[in-house]
């Protein structure tokens, strides 16, 4: 019946349906594979998800449109997942807890291992920070990894530099670039924020003239270069480097906590201008446990992990906090992100 539809009816039609309908529908028949596998249909959505590490290590996911109800456990092997480093068009990057690189869609199931670069330093001895985005001149998506000796290991090579690596998904290569001109040896080995086209990380400068000062180190993806984003100019400029850098709705935010009695929020809705960061500061004493803001839920509504691995809503206009429940009991996991759904595949030259 399908086919005796114009194709222009039939595209509107299934263009109307999420990424996991989509994909099971190219299951019909090699005409309906064939045209549901155009770049039409490998778009994104807009609407976030949440996608979670559990205490046991298995990986689940968690619709915002139906906060506080179940999650779908992904049944991707291998099953110990460590760090969700982060996320762009459904494609996924996370870390196990052997330090083993994945690519993964949460939607089609869709899995590749990246193997690791050849100039990878090893472990122990050295410390290392992961970024994924994409990149728009080259349709390209790229992991950089920063990698830095211990240098307080009398064993390890006297050497302060920061080593850039960047790995082209398209091609399956790594490359060594210079190294940064930041100072990257930080306590958080956070993850980078993957904001307009750059990924970002807090580090300090070089210079000692000037204090040593915080910066926003942020790597543009397609000069594979690194600028700086203003801060807020609410933050102490020698201490920031302490605070977290996420990304809250898509926005760069900032987590201060360095105060004693309040914890500020920084998101900077318009990329780059330095007088678009805004702020809402978390007096509750349950705020002090909150790590990192997630996404937005409801009515502007923040869901926050927590120190003791659970899941907060919390509510900027009253101030108040609530749990997040997860199959009938408040949300406990080690890490989460988000992504969105899309149909777009990890597999160019590899096997799943």
């Amino acid at each position: 019946m399908t086919s005796q539809l114009p194709q222009e009816i039939l595209i509107e039609i299934l263009s109307r349906l999420p990424a996991k309908s989509v994909g099971k529908c190219r299951c019909v028949s090699k005409p309906w594979n064939n045209l549901l596998s155009s770049p039409l249909f490998t778009s994104k959505s807009h609407q976030e998800n949440l996608i979670l590490i559990s205490s046991s290590r298995s990986l689940h996911t968690i619709s915002t449109t139906q906060m506080d109800g179940f999650s779908r456990n992904l049944d991707l092997l291998p099953d110990t997942w460590d760090v969700i480093v982060g996320s762009s068009d459904g494609l996924v990057f996370l870390t196990n807890e052997e330090d083993g690189k994945f690519l993964v869609n949460p939607i089609t199931l869709q899995k590749v291992h990246v193997q690791d670069s050849p100039l990878a330093l090893y472990k122990p001895g050295s410390f290392s920070m992961h970024g994924f985005g994409y990149d728009s001149s080259s349709d390209d998506y790229k992991i950089v990894t920063l990698s830095y000796f211990d240098t307080d290991n009398e064993y390890e090579p006297d050497c302060a530099d920061t080593f850039v690596d960047v790995y082209s998904v398209k091609t399956g290569v790594w490359k060594r670039l210079d190294s940064s001109p930041y100072d990257h040896a930080v306590p958080d080995l956070a993850s980078g924020a993957f904001v307009n086209g750059a990924i970002h990380w807090l580090a300090s400068g070089r210079d000692q003239e000037s204090g040593y000062p915080s910066v926003i180190a942020a790597f543009d993806l397609a000069r594979e270069a690194f600028d700086e984003i203003p801060a807020p100019s609410g933050v102490d400029v020698y201490r920031f480097v302490f605070n977290k850098l996420v990304v809250l709705g898509g926005c760069l935010c900032m987590i201060d906590s360095m105060g004693s009695d309040e914890i500020d929020v920084w998101v900077m809705k318009e990329y780059g201008l330095v007088d678009s960061w805004t702020k809402f500061s978390i007096k509750s004493d349950r705020g002090r446990d909150v790590v990192k803001p997630l996404c937005y839920v409801g009515d502007g509504e923040v869901v926050f992990l927590t120190e003791e691995e659970s899941f907060v809503v919390y509510d900027p206009k009253s101030g108040t906090f609530r749990d997040m429940v997860a199959d009938g009991v408040p949300a406990k996991f080690l890490d989460g992100g988000t992504f969105v759904e899309s149909l777009v595949s990890p597999v160019f030259n590899y096997q799943v």
